[in-house]
C-alpha cells in the first residue's frame, strides 16, 4: 500500500516501517502509440482496397468467379497489397513523429519506497500450509 503524494512514506500504513527510500532521476518523454498507428494503417489499407476493387469495374459477376474475375479474389489481393502499404506508411509516420517529439524530453524524479509491514493478527511462521500434501501421499 503506497502513501499518497505529499505525505510521509509510512503515514497511511498501520504498523509499517520504511525499510528503503530511493530517489532516481529519470527522463520522461512523449511517445506515439505505435499500435494505434499500425491499426489505422490496417483500416486505411482495407478501405483503399475496397475502393480499388469496386471502382475499377471488377465487381461484376460471381464473387468466386473463375480465374481472376471474382471480386472477392480481387479484393483479397488488393487488401494484402494495400494493408502492407498502409502499415509501411503509418509505421514510418509514427517513427518520424517519435523523432520529432523526442526533443521534448524532460527530467523527472522517481521515488521508490520499500515498506515492511508487521501483521500481528496472522504472524508468519515456517510451518507448511495445511493444503500442501506430501509427494508420498499421492500414491
Amino acid at each position: 500500500m503506497a502513501a499518497e503524494r505529499g505525505s510521509s512514506a509510512d503515514e497511511g500504513i498501520e504498523n509499517g516501517r520504511v525499510v528503503d527510500d530511493e530517489f532516481l532521476t529519470v527522463v520522461v518523454r512523449p511517445s506515439p502509440r505505435y499500435g494505434r498507428f499500425l491499426g489505422a494503417g490496417i483500416v486505411l489499407g482495407l478501405v483503399v482496397a475496397a475502393i480499388l476493387t469496386f471502382a475499377t469495374g471488377w465487381a461484376g459477376g460471381d464473387p468466386f468467379g473463375g480465374g481472376a474475375s471474382g471480386w472477392l479474389r480481387v479484393f483479397g489481393v488488393s487488401a494484402a497489397v494495400c494493408v502492407a502499404a498502409g502499415l509501411l506508411v503509418t509505421g514510418t509516420l509514427a517513427l518520424v513523429l517519435d523523432r520529432i517529439v523526442s526533443g521534448h524530453a524532460r527530467p523527472a524524479r522517481a521515488e521508490h519506497v520499500t515498506t515492511l509491514v508487521v501483521d500481528l493478527d496472522a504472524p508468519a511462521d515456517d510451518d507448511e500450509p495445511p493444503w500442501v500434501r506430501d509427494v508420498d501421499d499421492l500414491s
